[in-house]
């Protein structure tokens, strides 16, 4: 129990380094490297990493222990959700070229080193577009994509996610206000 806690923390120093230092090389190196669980094991971490920062700020109604578990299933609900519209985005765009394990071991893995930053919400705007060219990256390099298909790719995911999420808003939130 202790080696696998030891091995998944070193795997995900590694990770985070290679991603912010050579992400290409990382996004090559994906399939040989890594399975789908590891990229489930480094999505966990960030997210309550991102979860038990973001209860820092105070910037919340509600007490702390509602609000831990929404964040966190906040964070992972949307790589989830972003890395199952980006696979169906790919499959119009490109054909099924890898599976849904590969592509969500993109996402999560981009996703992921981003949110370190990403509970400060004055990052916002540097974070979202380091995270989509994260994606593209790996896109590339990991389902040897061009650079013009993993663009579309993210960009079609994104607008589709956006009116997913202003829907609810209007579904659930704005009759309430």
């Amino acid at each position: 129990m202790v080696t696998a806690a030891l091995q998944a923390g070193r795997f995900h120093a590694y990770a985070l380094i290679q991603l912010l230092i050579e992400p290409g090389l990382f996004f090559k190196e994906l399939v040989e490297k890594t399975r789908p669980r590891r990229a489930v094991e480094f999505m966990v971490i960030c997210c309550l990493f991102y979860a038990l920062a973001s209860l820092l700020t105070g910037a919340y109604s509600q007490p702390v222990w509602i609000m831990a578990p929404i964040f966190f299933i906040n964070a992972a609900g949307m790589i989830l959700i972003s890395s199952t519209l980006g696979y169906m985005a790919m499959v119009m765009i490109a054909g099924k070229k890898v599976s849904f394990a590969v592509v969500f071991s993109i996402y999560a893995f981009s996703s992921g080193v981003t949110l370190f930053l990403s509970w400060l919400p004055f990052l916002v705007w540097i974070t979202e577009p380091w995270k989509w060219w994260l994606i593209c990256t790996g896109l590339k390099n990991t389902c040897n994509l061009s650079w013009k298909k993993s663009i579309v790719i993210v960009a079609l995911s994104t607008i589709v996610l956006f009116f997913l999420v202003y829907s609810a808003h209007l579904a659930f939130i704005k009759n309430y206000i």
